[in-house]
């Protein structure tokens, strides 16, 4: 595997990103709509702005409830306690999330979210 390898593009968001400043509601399919086999996934949210998803099944939607935060809550593979939602949290301004996530819909903030597979 070299330095510039399609897997490492894949892994790390290197397929492309985009700003999201508002509350519409956005897929990773729906950005990566020309991706051949459109199975594309946020892989990397960092927010320029204080953020916070919005509530219930839009706010911020892990491919997988068990293994990446997201707004149900459901992590009881990594969180005995399963889980905490993330819909009321607010995600301060310079940090990035990592998962794999379809989609999210902002209540308040900006983010740029990096797409992979």
């Amino acid at each position: 595997m070299g330095i510039n390898s399609t897997e490492v593009s894949y892994g790390f968001g290197q397929m492309g990103a985009i700003h999201v400043a508002g509350t519409t509601a956005v897929t990773s399919n729906g950005v990566a709509g020309a991706m051949a086999d459109n199975n594309a996934v946020f892989v990397a949210i960092t927010f320029l702005e204080d953020t916070v998803f919005n509530s219930g099944a839009t706010g911020l939607v892990a491919e997988t409830t068990q293994l990446w935060p997201d707004s149900t809550g459901a992590g009881t593979d990594i969180d005995a306690d399963g889980g905490v939602a993330v819909d009321s949290e607010t995600f301060p301004k310079g940090v990035t999330i990592y998962g794999r996530w379809t989609g999210f819909q902002l209540s308040s903030g900006k983010v740029i979210a990096y797409i992979g597979y």
